[in-house]
């Protein structure tokens, strides 16, 4: 209805303003409440489709900053305002606005409740820790938990720092405020049965007859398998560029991740071949909105970079089909847990994961019990090889043969150069006598 009453090609609608007149239109000669909600629904889909079809994605919504600053004193607001602008410099332009939300909703939650309840003058030496507390204990009355308290808590004094680097007078008492005790956070990993039966759905897909879902299929294998096998975050995986892949070497360059900074990836030999099956199909990529050349990204539907949340909706998909639900960072998690029980080094799964602090990768990787029953047995097979040697006391003189393990079990030690030199010596020693005393009883 809509095209044929605006009379016009799809590509010269304009989404916002012509479906604005469908829209009044509708208003005007349909009196039926269902008949409008209907018409209404197919306009959305409509403009969603242009935006794809056309390359004129809706605009990002604005953040309603007097939501978070209206409660605030004029003077508190300005402040949260600069420090939001400090903090932002650090961000990626496409997580700033989801950045700039979650900073206001932290720090304002705590501003405004104290704004409400006390009385705060035109300087952040207000702002003392009898105040925090007094915000505490309401909180936690409202069963609002630790983890969610220590976030405000923590912004809180960011700001306060913020102020006093600019020579502004605070309250030096609040920068020594301890966050409440929190219990130990285990990763949420996936379990191998359900990472097997998605990887299955996620195969099924690849190897369709249609051309539309095998080509989405191989693109969901290769992002997967880079999260799953090289502990790749999603932006990371949605950010990747064609220069970074290094297949012929099996490395992937990861260039501004978290706190931006760069590190270099190994990849599986799974991972480089579901790539080079999902390269063969990618297709071109449009100019993003704002640019003029094509984007270089190696992950692209409809020949545009992925959306924040396609990975998370395509994992959602498959899960649907399984009957479990996975998050694209629980593939984080699982990539760290399965290298810690294959064995290997905490600090080589450190710099895969690309932690700055060791305590994080053990916080995000949970031994299992099979990495702990390998230690066990292992030391317990030296335990009971030693307890066995201590029980040859008997007044007879030792065979060949216990000699020969009692020096074997000298190697399973800690030895030096030196030492296993003459362990060796000794060894050899003994094979000389055991030959001679053979010799004589064949003769």
């Amino acid at each position: 209805m809509a095209l044929g009453w605006l009379d016009k090609p799809y590509w010269l609608i304009d989404p916002a303003a012509d479906l604005d007149r469908v829209r009044a239109y509708i208003a005007d000669h349909y009196e039926s409440v269902g008949t409008r909600s209907a018409y209404h629904k197919g306009l959305l889909k409509l403009a969603e489709y242009l935006g794809h079809r056309c390359l004129r994605p809706a605009p990002e919504k604005p953040v309603n900053w007097r939501y978070y600053l209206d409660p605030l004193p004029q003077w508190l607001a300005d402040d949260v305002r600069a420090h939001v602008a400090h903090r932002s410099r650090a961000w990626l332009p496409e997580v700033r606005r989801r950045s700039t939300i979650d900073l206001l909703s932290h720090l304002t939650t705590p501003l405004r409740w104290l704004a409400a309840h006390a009385t705060l003058a035109a300087a952040a030496a207000d702002l003392t820790p009898d105040l925090w507390f007094d915000y505490l204990d309401a909180r936690l009355t409202e069963n609002i938990s630790p983890v969610t308290l220590n976030h405000h808590l923590g912004d809180l004094q960011d700001l306060l720092q913020f102020l006093a680097d600019q020579g502004r007078p605070i309250c030096q008492r609040m920068l020594r405020v301890e966050p409440l005790k929190e219990g130990p956070r285990l990763p949420r990993d996936a379990p191998l049965t359900q990472l097997r039966a998605l990887l299955a759905q996620v195969e099924a897909d690849a190897a369709s007859a249609h051309a539309g879902v095998r080509r989405t299929g191989l693109m969901d294998r290769a992002w997967f398998l880079l999260m799953l096998h090289s502990g790749l975050r999603t932006g990371e995986a949605r950010r990747l560029r064609l220069k970074d892949l290094g297949l012929e070497d099996r490395r992937v360059r990861i260039e501004q991740s978290k706190g931006l900074k760069d590190r270099i990836v190994c990849l599986s030999q799974a991972a480089v071949d579901a790539l080079c099956a999902y390269l063969e199909v990618r297709g071109s990529a449009c100019p993003a909105p704002g640019q003029r050349e094509a984007g270089d990204h190696v992950f692209i539907y409809r020949h545009l970079p992925l959306s924040f949340t396609y990975c998370s909706e395509r994992l959602r998909t498959y899960g649907r089909r399984c009957g479990f639900h996975v998050t694209p960072h629980q593939l984080r998690h699982s990539c760290a847990t399965l290298l810690l029980n294959a064995g290997a080094p905490i600090l080589t799964v450190q710099t895969i994961l690309g932690h700055q602090h060791i305590d994080t990768t053990l916080g995000y990787a949970r031994l299992y019990d099979g990495t702990v029953a390998a230690d066990y047995y292992r030391a317990m097979q030296q335990v009971e090889s030693r307890m066995e040697l201590q029980e040859v006391a008997d007044d007879s003189a030792p065979t060949g043969g216990q000699l020969l393990a009692l020096v074997d079990a000298l190697f399973g030690g800690t030895l030096n150069v030196a030492q296993r030199e003459t362990v060796h010596a000794l060894r050899g020693g003994i094979l000389a006598l055991v030959e001679q005393e053979a010799s004589k009883l064949t003769t």
